[in-house]
């Protein structure tokens, strides 16, 4: 009798590798680790009493006050919040490009710095 394999192949779409690999590169870990991480937050939470997934996409539309959500809930709700937050929509980009050539917008630039948009789209640091 052989022994069973410890690891086994599946198929999953670009995007989420794609996302896998930009996540796993940020917490240091292999982009199969990064799934397998995913899959066991996932487990735990759908797995958690009182778990619904209704009420968790309802605070992320802001349609429920994240206050009452379970711990379970609320550990999907802030991974959701994140993602949303890394991936800025059309809209929201356009924003910040318009804020850039107003200027006025505050916020930190790459090496941590507080800085505000000028008009035409220089900045300056402020702190």
């Amino acid at each position: 009798m052989s022994a069973l394999p410890t690891t086994r192949t599946i198929r999953l779409s670009n995007e989420l590798i794609q996302e896998a690999e930009q996540e796993a590169e940020f917490f240091k870990r292999s982009i199969s680790g990064q799934v397998e991480h995913w899959a066991a937050l996932g487990r735990a939470i759908e797995g958690a009493p009182g778990f619904t997934l209704d009420r968790t996409r309802a605070a992320l539309n802001g349609e429920f006050d994240a206050d009452l959500l379970s711990f379970a809930e609320r550990a999907l709700f802030d991974e959701g919040l994140g993602q949303a937050l890394a991936q800025p929509s059309d809209k929201e980009l356009a924003t910040f490009a318009q804020m850039a050539q107003e200027g006025g917008g505050v916020g930190y630039n790459e090496q941590g710095e507080l800085v505000r948009a000028l008009p035409g789209g220089a900045v300056e640091v402020i702190g």
